[in-house]
């Protein structure tokens, strides 16, 4: 019986190194589909952060301008009417 086993594993061989290669190549896929995706989700959170700060940024500027409009508006009313 354990020269029947012994062929049996050598006629298989190919086939049972071939399994366990996929079997390693599908557990190496999972463990870098896994980092994608940690990956991905610390990207969207930065991106989130990085729209927020543009967001107040842009609130700022925008205060900004208003407050540089009303002072021009007020120097030119003191200026007087334009001269020709």
């Amino acid at each position: 019986m354990g020269e029947n086993l012994m062929d049996s594993i050598r006629e298989w061989w190919g086939a049972i190194m071939a399994a366990t290669g996929l079997g390693i190549w599908l557990v190496r896929l999972e463990g870098s589909s896994k980092t994608a995706l940690r990956e991905i989700a610390r990207l969207e959170k930065q991106l989130d952060a990085d729209r927020q700060a543009i967001s107040e940024t842009r609130k700022e500027q925008n205060e900004m301008l208003r407050e540089m409009r009303a002072d021009i508006k007020r120097l030119l009313e003191r200026s007087g009417p334009a001269r020709d």
